[in-house]
């Protein structure tokens, strides 16, 4: 089972992070759990805990390809580690954002439909974007979180930890939840064959 090949990746997906803070690997888990979220919000983004991903994804090398196992996969991301859909207004987006530097200084990892920019400390709100549309500080955003982030083993994001969850039933890959972020990053694999490694650009750091 551990040796069942889960997918195929165009190239290996590490957490290194370049000097914004992003990783291919946190780019393409984000991207899984904002499409196993879809059932909640066809608009979700999602956030990643960094501490979420617990091995790179480098898997069997072929010639050009990347044959992933069931067992590197679960190295990276165990069966423990599942998610949640909070509701956050622009604001609260925007202070979850900042939190992430107040304690630790690590950044979490974002979905495709999620982009900001940043300095120091403190996330221009104006290059706050979800969907290429900057976010209105009023509105509710629907947004798919990793465990970390609200209860994470180094206190978790404080905005997103008071944030109310959303758990309406949907028949997703978690049923009222989006589900463990091995199984949604299984599911996004099997649609994608290989998977591109994607450019790191949905973090911009000053």
């Amino acid at each position: 089972m551990t040796e069942t090949v889960v997918g195929v990746l165009a190239g290996p997906l590490t957490r290194r992070p370049n000097r914004a803070g992003e990783s291919v690997l946190g780019d393409v888990v984000a991207d899984a759990l904002q499409t196993g979220a879809k059932p909640f919000d066809l608009n979700v983004a999602a956030l990643v805990d960094p501490s979420d991903l617990r091995a790179d994804l480098d898997g069997k090398h072929g010639a050009t390809l990347v044959k992933l196992t069931v067992g590197e996969a679960l190295k990276a991301l165990p069966l423990a580690v599942g998610s949640s859909v909070v509701r956050l207004t622009g604001d609260q987006l925007h202070q979850a954002l900042e939190a992430q530097f107040a304690k630790h200084g690590t950044v979490m990892q974002v979905s495709s439909q999620l982009a900001y920019a940043w300095s120091g400390k403190t996330v221009d709100p104006a290059s706050i974007t979800i969907g290429g549309k900057v976010v209105d500080p009023a509105a509710g955003y629907v947004i798919a979180v990793s465990d970390g982030l609200r209860a994470g083993h180094k206190g978790g994001n404080p905005v997103i930890a008071a944030a109310p969850l959303i758990t309406k039933g949907v028949t997703g890959v978690g049923g009222a939840h989006p589900g463990p972020l091995f199984d949604n990053l299984a599911a996004y694999l099997s649609t994608r064959n290989p998977l591109a490694v994607p450019a790191l650009s949905r973090i911009t750091r000053a």
